[in-house]
């Protein structure tokens, strides 16, 4: 049997007389039983087999030559290209067409939702106006009003004043 100890610790190396062998030889020959003590480190007993005699690989047969090809038989695979060409080509249309109707129906569809959220906008855009309209109107007539009343509420106070300065006036005389 053969076999080499490969340790991974450099304590362990100093124990070989040439440290490096394990590196560069393959096969060292050291019984099996042998066991590296180290501190710390790893290392692996790797046991190599005989080397297996290499079998030669047979070379693989060429394919048989082709013969002359007629005229008829390029003719025939020149129109059968041909005739895969134009069914891609209209496939490939094909295609193209229903790629574009889907965008057409795509875009027809985001036109009309593009108009429906218009016009909820415009009809909550209204209401908010009409609301706002009322409220405003609402507020300017309050303030007309209480403007009436501190005109009213004036009035009678000058008047008053007129009264008591007239019976003052009087009582004065």
């Amino acid at each position: 049997m053969r076999s080499f100890i490969c340790p991974l610790s450099f304590r362990a190396l100093d124990t070989f007389s040439r440290p490096f062998a394990c590196c560069f030889y393959s096969e060292i020959s050291m019984p099996s039983s042998t066991e590296v003590k180290t501190t710390g480190g790893v290392a692996y007993d790797v046991i190599l087999s005989e080397p297996k005699t290499e079998t030669v690989l047979k070379r693989p047969v060429s394919p048989p030559k082709k013969s002359e090809k007629s005229l008829t038989d390029i003719a025939s695979k020149l129109a059968a290209a041909e005739e895969r060409r134009k069914s891609m080509e209209s496939q490939l249309l094909q295609r193209l067409a229903e790629e574009r109707a889907l965008a057409q129906e795509k875009a027809s569809r985001v036109m009309k939702d593009n108009n429906n959220f218009q016009e909820v906008t415009k009809k909550q855009l209204d209401e908010k106006m009409q609301v706002f309209e009322e409220n405003r109107n609402a507020r300017f007539q309050a303030l007309q009003k209480r403007l009436k009343e501190k005109e009213i509420h004036g009035r009678e106070v000058r008047n008053h004043k007129r009264s008591i300065s007239q019976e003052n006036a009087e009582n004065g005389n």
